[in-house]
């Protein structure tokens, strides 16, 4: 018969992969294609072209986007291969059905690769809970050890000199995301904890402790890289942040949370990995991105594969950290319903910094792009500081071992909702653009 602490662990898993089977069902039903008397409808999560009592003129090879300029304004070309339908069993490459329904590969292929960070992210989680053993062993390879640094070496690749430019003039971006992720998302957080208190009181503590914390070094910046955001603007704010944050955490955690006590940090080391993570990277990247034409151009030609990159640096990371955790045993100290009221008050405090951050950078009327950096990076907290900071507070403070486990629940919701996030954001702005070129 099985331990109690293993049949916690299995109702967590249980808890866990009930979770993603939802997530997953309620996004993919947007990869349908429905097809009723000529008229077509592709949802926008298909990556496909929303008509509706309009015809739709499949784009030919030779034609030329000068002729596109003589087409009427009703009609519309939809530019995607004839998707793969199987119906009864029977699979043809001749296109949606006149009538009925059908399954279309093409439509879930597109799904899948708009999608691909929550997707790989949920991943890790369920792979990650349910073989830890895989997930530990991947971490003891290089490239989890360097996953930061390539985050950073491809942002710099990417970089723009435009974007880099617009970043250091945007005074009331960088002060208000500054300003956000140092104080006015801690206090919202401390304030939400205080007020929907958790069962167990090492859990409250923290939960605060997360949410006082500055925003993440690498998460942040990657999720508004691949959102489109001025991803200069992202990694400007995360090291003043980061930098900020060395000084003004104890102070936040004494006057806003109540449980700093005079600590005190390690501000020369956490300066030098903070410079030898994020900007020598970003640099290197820069010079070898300006310096060749070769490099430039291989950069132009493969920016899909580059992002396709940054998105397996930022799944690995939390794969190999809740194998770890996994395989310590962390989670076996928590019930399935610990874990459900840990991730609900997480992802309140977190919809309200990400709230806070957009409506805040839309007062300010800042662009789109810079909006997304702002957003992202404005609403994480990081992770190694919380848990930095926990081993040098006091033992009087409680189990350090419950306290740690909110702050490693906050990490993992921020990422799996900023991803979902990434994707319809990109999307959206996508289709505003293929909008205002009509």
């Amino acid at each position: 018969e099985a331990s109690p602490s293993h049949q916690k662990m299995l109702a967590v898993r249980r808890l866990v992969v009930a979770s993603v089977v939802a997530c997953l069902l309620c996004p993919a039903a947007d990869a349908l294609v429905t097809v009723r008397g000529g008229e077509m409808a592709m949802l926008h999560s298909a990556g496909g072209l929303a008509t509706r009592g309009r015809s739709a003129t499949s784009l030919q090879p030779h034609e030329s986007t000068s002729s596109s300029a003589a087409r009427p304004r009703n009609q519309h070309r939809v530019a995607i291969a004839a998707p793969l339908t199987i119906r009864g069993g029977a699979a043809s490459n001749a296109g949606p059905p006149a009538s009925g329904g059908g399954f279309n590969m093409g439509s879930v292929l597109a799904f899948t690769k708009a999608q691909i960070l929550p997707i790989g992210l949920l991943w890790a989680i369920v792979f990650g809970l349910s073989y830890p053993s895989a997930g530990v062993a991947f971490g003891g390879l290089p490239i989890v050890k360097y996953a930061p640094h390539s985050i950073f070496f491809v942002g710099g690749l990417l970089l723009r000199t435009r974007e880099a430019r617009e970043a250091v003039r945007a005074y009331k971006a960088i002060l208000f995301g500054v300003t956000s992720i140092l104080f006015f998302t801690s206090f919202i957080g401390v304030q939400t904890v205080k007020l929907l208190p958790l069962p167990v009181r090492d859990f409250s503590i923290g939960a605060a402790l997360f949410v006082c914390m500055p925003c993440t070094i690498q998460s942040g910046a990657a999720l508004s890289l691949k959102a489109g955001g001025n991803f200069a603007l992202s990694l400007l704010i995360t090291v003043l942040c980061s930098t900020g944050g060395i000084f003004t955490v104890p102070f936040v955690l004494d006057r806003i949370a109540d449980i700093g006590g005079g600590i005190s940090l390690p501000v020369k080391d956490m300066i030098l990995k903070l410079i030898e993570t994020a900007l020598l990277p970003l640099i290197a990247g820069k010079l070898a991105a300006s310096s060749s034409k070769k490099v430039k151009s291989l950069v132009t030609n493969n920016r899909f594969y580059l992002s396709l990159f940054v998105t397996f640096c930022v799944v690995i990371t939390p794969w190999v950290q809740i194998s770890r955790s996994a395989s310590n045993g962390v989670f076996n100290l928590v019930s399935a319903s610990d874990v459900t009221g840990i991730v609900a008050l997480l992802s309140l405090t977190h919809t309200l910094f990400l709230c806070f951050t957009y409506f805040g950078s839309r007062f300010l009327g800042l662009t789109t792009s810079m909006q997304k950096s702002v957003v992202f990076v404005g609403s994480s907290k990081t992770l190694p500081l919380a848990l930095m900071v926990l081993s040098v507070l006091p033992a009087r403070i409680g189990d350090k071992g419950l306290i740690a486990l909110p702050c490693i629940l906050g990490h993992f919701t921020q990422i799996i909702m900023d991803s979902f996030l990434v994707s319809a954001w990109k999307k959206s702005t996508e289709e505003e653009e293929d909008d205002e070129s009509d």
